[in-house]
């Protein structure tokens, strides 16, 4: 069922209620206004009951006359004793025993069935010198078929009045919901190779247009993420096809005849090494992967974080020395925090390793860690040329280094920096990469330090 069907009928049933309450409402004022002028009318008649009809006889003899109207009026007189002295509808009292001796008190309204007819009825004393009760009614068929005729023009206009709202309400919710009709075909016709194609957003500045807008952004959102994937498929394949051609070339030479053992033996190290290469992006990858789908595993531990910085520093000793560059490490001894150490020993090492590049000959690398507050603050700098600023905004995307030379020697596969924030994001913390004031690179590593392991 549409929105607009829904709606229309939503909409008629709410008015159908609202509209039979409204009628009961009408029915039973109007009934209580006309048993009220009823009532009023015979307690006129009641007034007139006792009086003599020759008001020079009145003191000679008892007044017991009452004005007696045939047809829908009906009067009685009922003395003391129970018996009717003077009426127009037999010999037998309209009220019960019981009900004449309230009568003789006080007036008494009530509603009976005469003759299969309802009849309002009013009863009261005589009063004076009289004694008894004087009784008149007045048939209420005319009032019940003035409140017939009222409530059938109610429910035929009433019904007339909700179908032809429920018809507005419809096409009221069709006009309404037509730009959002607009908006669908547009989305539905929309495919992956409309990369600028965007939806025409309504000058009402209302609720549809602002949901246009969302959209659009949303639009905006996925391509820029499709061109990310498309990106990321072409930067693993042109990273990858590199160490499989060098691969490919080495065991092609390597099946040549008339090798020697020593080149035999320097294309299977080759190869060997490519084959590392190889292995490290794909594990790299896999790590990105994982992080993206929040599944990077830690394994959280209260961890010396003194302890695993100067490790870090060691493991790249020969490598800092091969560059003329030296590794201090400046962190408080038993500085310590619940993190995981292998993944934060990778974060770091990838750290160093950027430093160490591009580090020139005869500085440091310093790596150095600090709690503040709630967090640990790991940071690695270094004196080389720093980041270029148009790099800085992208430097944690894969397959990004601070250039367009994309040799292997220029930066590795650009990966580093982007495990590093994966790694930073499944501790709960962030990466930020910047440039010292007296030039070099920064990056720093925020982790929550945490008071106990998490379950």
């Amino acid at each position: 069922m549409s929105i607009r069907l829904r709606v229309a009928l939503v909409f008629a049933l709410a008015l159908a209620v609202a509209f039979a309450l409204g009628g009961w409402l009408f029915i039973s004022q109007l009934s209580a206004a006309m048993l009220r002028t009823t009532d009023a009318s015979l307690a006129a008649r009641l007034s007139q009951a006792g009086r003599p009809s020759d008001p020079e006889e009145g003191s000679k003899r008892p007044i017991t006359n009452f004005p007696l109207v045939t047809g829908e009026y009906i009067a009685q007189i009922v003395d003391p004793a129970g018996h009717v002295t003077n009426s127009n509808v037999g010999t037998t009292p309209l009220l019960t025993a019981a009900e004449l001796k309230r009568a003789s008190h006080g007036q008494v309204a009530l509603t009976q069935t005469f003759e299969g007819e309802p009849v309002r009825v009013l009863a009261g004393p005589l009063g004076g010198e009289h004694p008894g009760v004087a009784i008149a009614g007045y048939s209420l068929e005319s009032n019940d078929s003035t409140l017939r005729e009222v409530t059938g023009g109610l429910l035929i206009g009433g019904a007339v009045f909700v179908l032809v709202a429920g018809i507005g309400a419809y096409w009221l919710a069709r006009a309404a919901l037509a730009p959002v009709e607009r908006l669908r075909r547009e989305v539905a016709a929309l495919s992956e190779h409309d990369t600028g194609s965007t939806l025409r957003v309504p000058g009402t500045h209302d609720e549809i247009a602002a949901l246009a807008g969302t959209m659009n952004d949303l639009l905006t959102r996925l391509r820029r993420a499709l061109a990310r994937q498309r990106a990321f498929v072409a930067d693993a394949s042109h990273e990858l096809r590199t160490p499989f051609a060098v691969l490919h070339g080495e065991l092609e030479l390597a099946g040549r005849p008339g090798r020697s053992k020593e080149e035999l033996t320097a294309a299977v190290a080759s190869a060997a090494e490519e084959a590392d290469r190889l292995t490290r992006i794909t594990d790299d990858l896999l790590l990105l992967a994982k992080g993206d789908e929040d599944k990077l595993s830690l394994r959280l531990e209260r961890t010396d974080i003194s302890a695993l910085l100067a490790r870090s520093a060691e493991l790249a000793r020969a490598r800092a020395q091969a560059a003329g560059v030296t590794c201090r490490v400046d962190a408080a001894p038993g500085l310590t925090a619940v993190v995981d150490a292998g993944r934060t020993r990778q974060a770091v090492d990838n750290l160093v390793d950027n430093a160490l590049r591009f580090a020139p000959r005869g500085t440091q690398v310093v790596i150095s860690a600090v709690a503040a507050g709630p967090s640990l603050v790991i940071e690695i700098r270094d004196s080389g040329p720093g980041f270029p600023p148009e790099f800085l905004p992208h430097a944690f995307e894969r397959f990004r280094r601070p250039g367009e030379d994309r040799a292997r020697s220029a930066g590795g596969a650009g990966l580093g920096l982007a495990i590093v924030q994966a790694i930073a994001l499944a501790h709960e913390g962030r990466a930020v990469a910047g440039n010292r004031p007296e030039g070099g690179a920064v990056v720093r590593l925020e982790l929550p330090r945490r008071s106990v392991p998490p379950p």
